[in-house]
């Protein structure tokens, strides 16, 4: 099927844009948001008929619920402001409204209720505080605070606490803040204690790794049996040690772990071995399915097994198939549903405009509230209205929600959308780069965030690191370099496609190499390939998961983009 140009679709959102919000009169428009407004700050006299809006299933009822039940609270019946918040989260969810309930629940006297609340909103500070002052039992509360990612504050919370369980927490919260070589007689304490537990054996293996002591470590893995296996393996690969690192692997039931096994089986010669690992790989449901679909077509391509490399094609993704130079089929698409525009349009446009103050945040209640009741015609509108409003983020997660179940021109066109697009085109044009891998990259790096900062602390829409960004900036661009310019969408594409140039550059041009590079770093590509091995290979010599699982999403996007744009 022939989709259209980008600049025809634009053009045809661009027209539903103007169709809808010249037709929509603000005043007359809002419903009963004025009414509400009024009653809200009438209170609390108007507390009866506050109760009766918030019976309704819609934004005006969501927004009394809220607002009664904060009164609720500031009165002293946390009860009814229970009552009322729980209802409001079950119609739409906000991590405010969440806190307030929270604290709902802790005046309420149920405090195990309010603390799990309260662990759900971690690193919040709010939420911090909440699980130091509920959590009666630290080695616990440290425990939640670790994995909600507050592993100082757990480490407090357990001074003077004593115990197997203190120490395995105060090792897990060190491990998490860097500090392995202090993490490893923690560790040891618990495990004298506990000399069985196979997962917290891996735990002290990780510390001893990341400590440098890699033997110790390496016994550590062995201690934890079959659960041990695979970060063994790994370990004794580093080591030059492959005939212990196959056994390892061997020993594991981890797909990661069975797929290093077929890469060291045929590296040293033992093919029918290593196909017989792909073969089951690549016909499983594990994420190095894809990785080990492309091994199996290779190997067969180049035992001249043409039957057997063609049954394999047909377990490429279109990504892996372009990589190895093979036809790939494009997505199957089903017609676009007739247009419908849901109500929640209009009200969404007049409450924006009529409320310049809080009616942004009460239209985004009443689209997520009708998202979740809306057909998908109506769903597709409502996407395309972000995309004409330049909200990439919502269009694109609409039209990736829509596409499982209804893959359409339309869904296609928010779940890829042309997001910043002019900014795109001069910076790529600046710095000679494909615009729709800068599109790429994008969507897979922050999904259209500009805010977005990762767990290593990656900013904005293309996930740069601070210290890169003003390495681009200062010594590459000669330009001024501020952290919070990089939430600013024109800076941080001008300097992600920038170093996106840089790499293909150094790559020689090649797609594949630099996709793979931007994600595990030029250094680690090098060390890991030696520079040398043919495009086609380069995956299976990916040592980390994440760069392997990258370049095949990058790619696959970059192929989706220019299908359907017609690049």
């Amino acid at each position: 099927m022939k989709l259209l140009v980008p600049l025809l679709l634009a053009g045809l959102l661009l027209g539903l844009s103007a169709w809808l919000i010249p037709t929509v009169r603000p005043v007359a428009e809002v419903g009963d948001y004025g009414l509400f407004l009024e009653l809200r700050d009438r209170l609390p006299v108007s507390r009866p008929e506050l109760e009766r809006l918030s019976a309704r299933e819609d934004g005006v009822g969501w927004q009394a619920r809220v607002v009664l039940g904060r009164w609720y609270l500031s009165r002293g019946d946390p009860g009814a402001a229970v009552n009322l918040l729980r209802s409001a989260l079950r119609l739409y969810a906000t991590a405010e409204v969440r806190a307030d309930f929270a604290r709902a629940l802790e005046a309420a006297g149920r405090g195990p209720e309010a603390l799990a609340e309260w662990e759900r909103l971690l690193p919040m500070r709010s939420a911090i505080e909440g699980v130091l002052r509920l959590g009666n039992d630290p080695v616990q509360g440290a425990a939640a605070l670790t994995r909600g990612g507050a592993p100082a504050e757990a480490l407090a919370r357990l001074v003077g606490v004593s115990g197997a369980p203190a120490n395995r927490e105060r090792a897990r919260a060190l491990l998490s803040l860097g500090q392995a070589r202090e993490a490893v007689p923690e560790f040891e304490l618990f495990l004298a204690a506990f000399p069985n537990d196979a997962a917290v054996w891996v735990e002290y293996g990780r510390a001893l790794e990341r400590a440098g002591e890699r033997e110790r470590a390496l016994a550590a893995y062995r201690r934890a049996g079959a659960v041990g296996a695979w970060p063994a393996g790994l370990l004794l690969e580093s080591l030059g040690r492959e005939e212990e690192a196959l056994a390892a692997y061997r020993q594991s039931g981890e797909a990661e772990a069975r797929w290093r096994a077929a890469r060291i089986l045929e590296e040293r010669g033992h093919i029918a071995e290593a196909l017989a690992l792909y073969g089951e790989l690549a016909r499983g449901t594990h994420r190095v399915r894809d990785d080990a679909a492309l091994r199996l077509f290779l190997l067969h391509s180049r035992r001249g097994e043409g039957g057997k490399a063609t049954e394999a094609a047909r377990l490429l993704s279109p990504a892996l198939a372009w990589l190895a130079g093979q036809p790939w089929d494009p997505p199957t698409l089903v017609s676009d549903p007739a247009p419908a525009i849901p109500p929640v349009l209009p009200l969404a446009v007049a409450l924006r405009e009529a409320f310049p103050g809080e009616g942004r945040a009460w239209a985004e209640v009443e689209l997520g509230i009708a998202l979740t009741q809306a057909s998908p015609a109506e769903q597709l509108a409502i996407g395309e209205w972000y995309v004409a409003q330049g909200d990439w983020r919502n269009a694109f997660r609409i039209g990736g929600t829509l596409l499982g179940s209804l893959p359409c021109p339309r869904a296609y066109h928010l779940a890829y959308p042309l997001a910043w697009w002019d900014t795109v085109l001069r910076w790529s044009g600046a710095y000679g780069v494909d615009p729709y891998l800068v599109l790429a990259v994008i969507r897979e790096e922050s999904g259209f965030s500009p805010t977005a900062v990762s767990s290593s602390d990656a900013r904005g829409l293309m996930q740069l690191l601070p210290s890169t960004a003003r390495w681009i900036a200062e010594e590459k661009l000669k330009i001024a370099y501020r952290e919070s310019d990089l939430s600013n969408p024109d800076f941080n594409i001008r300097l992600g496609t920038w170093y996106l140039a840089h790499l293909l550059d150094q790559f020689g041009g090649d797609l594949a190499w630099a996709i793979a590079a931007y994600n595990g770093g030029p250094g680690n590509l090098r060390r890991w390939t030696g520079g040398t091995v043919p495009r086609e290979d380069l995956p299976a010599h990916l040592r980390s998961p994440e760069t392997r699982e990258y370049l095949a999403k990058v790619l696959g996007s970059w192929l989706t983009y220019r299908w359907l744009y017609g690049g």
